[in-house]
């Protein structure tokens, strides 16, 4: 009703009809001061409490992002001058792992159809799995073997692990077992193509193809996976950063929004406390009421105003406060790295 009324009727009409027990009040000027303070409070607090509890959580959740990067920090990571080099290397490396288990379970579906004859949706998923399984435990083995032989260390690292011959002999007639496994299933598949076709060429490209392509996948996966551990963890440290320096951006955002809405109402605020100042003592003039004495009171001044307003609301709205020391990392954790990271630290 204040607010339809405010734009109906003249303004001193309008504060004598709301406020008129001010007007009488000797002490009237100080305690609408005080009263308008409160509305002050009261209009800005829901916006703070809301941006103050997003900006609480999303402090902790830098601290734990944080935390992890120090983590993240003492692994191998991609050189920024390397790095686009090593991406196309392991996209590339990927298409062609996917292309060769695509290759590789087809050729596995169809030799497995020429010992698995039966018909039916459920025969035809069994052999979709088997061929996938087959073809997917086959390449682990073979990337596993590639790793031992070649024995090379990864990308960024120094030491070489120790080859353990009893793993590297078992897994060496794993790989000959799936070659022989390949081979029969392969031979199996090639008769029937070449007794449907005639054609001997066939059987051999067909054979050749099945016992090849684990071991060319299993290869690239092993080269691609070299690179692998450094290039994921460049890409985690970059998403972790960015997400870091997104929420940061957000907390200011968020503290600029507040300290902007702040000064808006306290600017509004002010304006009606002087206005009801000027008319509170033509009042006390016309009625001989002594002149209120607002000689070192909050509403004397607007400076002084400001100065309350201000501690109010820091005490009842912002009273938890980012403090941002600085976490330095050594080089030996930074991996090369100069970047100081700030730790968000909520005091309650």
């Amino acid at each position: 009703m204040k607010t339809i009324t405010k734009h109906l009727m003249p303004r001193y009409m309008w504060f004598m009809l709301w406020f008129k027990a001010w007007f009488k009040n000797t002490e009237g000027i100080k305690g609408f001061a005080t009263q308008v303070l409160n509305w002050l409070m009261q209009r800005t607090m829901n916006l703070a409490k809301r941006l103050k509890n997003q900006n609480k959580k999303m402090a902790e959740a830098i601290k734990t992002r944080k935390a992890q990067l120090l983590k993240w920090y003492e692994h191998p990571t991609v050189d920024a001058d390397e790095w686009d080099s090593i991406r196309g290397t392991v996209r590339k490396l990927w298409f062609w792992i996917f292309v060769g288990m695509v290759a590789e379970t087809a050729c596995n579906y169809f030799a497995i159809e020429s010992v698995m004859e039966a018909k039916g949706l459920g025969w035809t998923l069994l052999r979709c799995f088997v061929a996938l399984a087959a073809t997917g435990v086959s390449f682990y083995f073979f990337e596993q073997w590639f790793a031992m032989a070649i024995n090379k260390p990864a990308y960024k690292q120094v030491e070489v692990k120790k080859r353990n011959w009893a793993e590297f002999g078992l897994v060496t007639l794993v790989c000959v077992a799936f070659e022989v496994f390949f081979y029969w299933l392969c031979l199996k598949r090639s008769n029937v193509l070449e007794g449907a076709s005639g054609d001997d060429a066939t059987k051999y490209v067909v054979m050749i193809l099945g016992m090849l392509l684990p071991i060319a996948v299993g290869y690239y996966a092993y080269k691609r996976s070299r690179y692998l551990n450094a290039y994921k963890n460049t890409l985690r440290i970059a998403g972790a950063e960015k997400e870091i320096a997104k929420k940061e951006s957000t907390i200011a955002t968020n503290n600029q929004q507040m300290e902007d809405h702040f000064k808006c109402e306290l600017h509004n605020t002010w304006t009606v406390l002087d206005e009801f100042r000027v008319y509170k003592e033509n009042y006390n003039e016309k009625h001989n009421i002594k002149k209120e004495n607002l000689t070192g009171n909050f509403c004397e001044t607007y400076n002084s105003f400001e100065k309350k307003a201000m501690e109010r609301y820091k005490k009842e709205v912002l009273h938890i406060t980012a403090v941002q020391p600085t976490l330095i990392f050594t080089k030996e954790q930074m991996n090369g790295r100069t970047k100081e990271l700030p730790q968000t630290i909520i005091n309650h």
